[in-house]
């Protein structure tokens, strides 16, 4: 990714979402394949005792699946989004 900020076709913002409503929601992302740079806002889970369980989760099914992503810049979400290319 260039220094320049690009932008996301989709942002979808997973707060308040459990792992397997995320996990619908990725699935469903993935099979569209509309989308060839999607914003994915997980939160940073700063007042978590266990700390990002979902953002975590995330990031380990793009992973899993082959799906590129990388960190937002700070004024995109930073720790708290990812930038996902499909």
């Amino acid at each position: 990714m260039n220094k320049y900020g690009q932008i996301p076709d989709e942002i979808i913002d997973l707060h308040g979402h459990t792992t397997r409503e995320a996990e619908a929601i990725l699935c469903g992302l993935i099979g569209e394949g509309v989308s060839k740079h999607v914003r994915i806002i997980t939160g940073k889970a700063l007042y978590r005792e266990n700390g990002p369980v979902l953002r975590n989760f995330v990031k380990d099914f793009l992973n899993a699946n082959g799906i590129k992503f990388n960190q937002s810049k700070i004024q995109d979400g930073g720790e708290g989004a990812l930038e996902v290319f499909l």
